[in-house]
């Protein structure tokens, strides 16, 4: 029994150990994922993993899901600011609300910012959602005065794929033509990618051209 207790002990010290890691212990994309970023194309689910690990190890980092695509696949935010402002996240929310003129009660005075970036509305643009991972690690390990400042100021929203399904179906299509090494020759099949694209969604329409209408359901549910 009294090994047991000295388990659980060691074993809660790794979990609060685990859970306050510092920048410098945070794996960059690269060491997460085994290979050099940039050097190929990462599946989505990858993608999403690498944000769950970031989550899982910083206090700067707070994931929400907003939806799924038609694929079934996972439609996510990162919330990436100080761990002060992420406990009060909900009352900057609406804080920029009353700013817009949404909500009509009184604004506070605050000088935080809110910054969206999203990544990858066309699917076969592919390799920005690889730099979203990038983004979100230079922020979350950041521990310079210049990164503590941004993060103090802003809370940054982080989409790394606006159209996960168009941008399975280039990456998939991508991976299986591609050679070890890059083919610069222009007709090359890796440069010549067959119908049915990987710009559009699952329903092939262009996401980038559905802000207004919201026909779609990736639109529908990040317009919210």
């Amino acid at each position: 029994m009294k090994h047991f207790f000295v388990s659980l002990f060691v074993i809660a010290i790794k979990l609060i150990t685990n859970n306050t890691v510092d920048g410098q212990n945070l794996k960059s994309p690269s060491d997460f994922l085994g290979y050099p970023l940039g050097t190929e194309f990462t599946y989505h689910h990858k993608v999403i993993d690498y944000f769950d690990y970031v989550e899982s190890q910083s206090d700067k980092v707070l994931l929400h899901q907003y939806g799924q695509t038609y694929e079934r696949r996972e439609l996510k935010v990162a919330y990436i600011s100080s761990p002060e402002n992420l406990k009060n996240i909900e009352e900057i929310r609406k804080n920029n609300l009353r700013r817009a003129g949404l909500l009509d009660d009184k604004v506070i005075d605050s000088d935080i910012a809110v910054v969206w970036f999203s990544y990858n509305v066309h699917g076969n643009e592919a390799n920005s959602t690889e730099t979203s991972m990038k983004v979100l690690y230079e922020l979350a390990s950041g521990n310079d005065a210049r990164s503590k400042q941004w993060l103090e100021k802003m809370v940054i929203i982080l989409d790394p794929c606006l159209n996960p399904d168009g941008r399975e179906r280039y990456t998939t299509w991508y991976n299986q033509v591609a050679n070890i090494s890059p083919n610069l020759n222009i007709n090359s099949r890796e440069h010549h990618e067959g119908w049915t694209q990987g710009r559009s969604n699952h329903y092939l329409f262009d996401l980038n051209r559905d802000w207004v209408w919201q026909t779609q359901i990736e639109s529908e549910q990040r317009i919210k």
